[in-house]
């Protein structure tokens, strides 16, 4: 599946503080490590891994960061030609971990949230799936996406309440996950956006209680429990992760909602119990969703042998 993932992505620098607050030193001898983040770039990265073939178009500049972004894409087979380099400077964060696994983010993203992303048409017309971070301004390339027929997919990140006015042209997507907020019934925002889209499935993800969905047409909410498959701490962009897998089961495999919402759950648990997200393959995924008596994946297999575009 040709996939165009327009998202964030950046550096991110994390720095061991030992514990929090940090107390003042004028040096200190730690371990810094660097990679790359953004709900986009995991997006794309677990795209790929699916043996997808994904473009990753992020709002960079023309500096160290971005080619860091560059040489991340391309370790994970994604091509990130198609970001625009028109930023003053490239987004980046600072992270302090502490030896509990808490994390502070402080994020440096400038102009990037409020940069219109330009795609070429045929860009658009030749691809099989639009993958959109809600994060960024989309509402240009949702209209040409479906004006040439390619089915549109949206990651909203945290919601709290049905769409507002800037929200609208997510409505028009194919498929629209969110993450819930907190003290929001998610019965009732699962319903304000069911009623207003005309998608074919929207989720809320729930966290540890897992995610409940709602398909087009269907009176019925989908609920899927999250899985358990090893202890760890939810690494950050797992949300991404999770919807990048819904976007792969439904769009490339044809699956049901309720059996991709289970592979998803799959992807998220292995992801979990993984420190090191490399491994993450469409078969790991198969195999741990199938192995859960009494799910909707339980004793299926999705195909190997091609990618098949949902009808």
């Amino acid at each position: 599946m040709r996939t165009l993932v327009v998202g964030m992505a950046y550096t991110v620098h994390t720095v061991h503080v030992g514990d929090f607050p940090v107390p003042y030193q004028r040096v200190r001898d730690v371990p810094i490590a660097t990679s790359v983040g953004g709900s986009g770039f995991t997006v794309a990265r677990t795209l790929a891994g699916y043996g997808n073939e994904v473009y990753l178009a992020a709002p960079l500049g023309e500096d160290a960061a971005a080619a860091t972004v560059d040489a991340a894409a391309y370790r994970y087979g994604v091509n990130s030609a198609m970001s625009p380099r028109t930023l003053t400077r490239s987004p980046r964060a600072v992270v302090l971990e502490d030896r509990h696994g808490r994390r502070q983010v402080n994020r440096d993203v400038g102009d990037a949230p409020t940069t219109y992303v330009e795609l070429d048409l045929g860009a658009l017309a030749t691809s099989d799936l639009l993958v959109v971070d809600g994060v960024l301004p989309a509402d240009a390339l949702i209209t040409g996406a479906r004006a040439v027929g390619v089915p549109v997919a949206v990651g909203l990140g945290r919601t709290g309440g049905p769409p507002g006015l800037e929200q609208q042209p997510y409505l028009a997507a194919d498929l629209i996950c969110m993450r819930l907020a907190p003290d929001v019934d998610e019965l009732a925002l699962l319903s304000a956006w069911r009623h207003r889209s005309t998608a074919r499935l929207v989720v809320v993800t729930l966290g540890a209680r897992g995610a409940i969905g709602a398909a087009l047409d269907s009176p019925d909410v989908i609920h899927v429990p999250a899985r358990d498959l090893g202890p760890g701490a939810p690494p950050p962009g797992l949300g991404a992760t999770y919807f990048a897998t819904l976007a792969h089961f439904i769009f490339a495999r044809g699956c049901a909602p309720p059996a991709a919402m289970e592979y998803a759950a799959a992807a998220a648990a292995w992801t979990v119990a993984h420190a090191e997200p490399d491994g993450l393959r469409e078969a790991v995924v198969v195999e741990a969703a199938a192995a859960v008596p009494g799910s909707a994946a339980a004793g299926t297999a999705a195909p190997t042998d091609g990618l098949a575009q949902a009808p």
